[in-house]
């Protein structure tokens, strides 16, 4: 039982999506408390806050996708990298700031954070591995 818990954790931790899936939740934890902290409990102007958790997440997510998930940390590509790496996250950045501050309206500020990550996951982990961390591609 124990071998076959060992191989199934080295399984999952060989392929890329479950190594995105776990640094993207992190990013996600990370982000949402930030937010929660800051406009939740400090009283932070909700675009403030949602701008300031958001790109500190980003910080911590480029690194972790970079080196860890897709193994793509040579020193080589890395402007490549940064520079697709912000356009992608210049997009999801103006689509979060939207829609939080639309969505809030009608519904609670963390609910609609909440909401807005959903459809960015599809789109962010295609276009980190075909375009912006697939070695092939630079």
């Amino acid at each position: 039982m124990l071998l076959k818990s060992k191989e199934i954790a080295e399984f999952l931790y060989q392929h890329s999506f479950v190594r995105y899936v776990f640094v993207g939740g992190s990013t996600f934890v990370i982000d949402f408390v930030l937010l929660v902290l800051l406009h939740g409990h400090l009283d932070i102007n909700l675009q403030i806050a949602t701008t300031v958790s958001y790109w500190t997440a980003i910080a911590y997510n480029f690194t972790l996708n970079r080196q860890w998930t897709f193994s793509a940390s040579d020193k080589v590509n890395f402007s490549k990298h940064i520079t697709l790496y912000l356009i992608l996250l210049g997009f999801n950045y103006l689509f979060t700031l939207a829609f939080v501050s639309i969505v809030s309206n009608y519904i609670n500020y963390a609910l609609s954070k909440i909401l807005a990550v959903i459809p960015q996951i599809s789109w962010t982990y295609y276009i980190y591995k075909v375009h912006i961390f697939n070695k092939e591609s630079l």
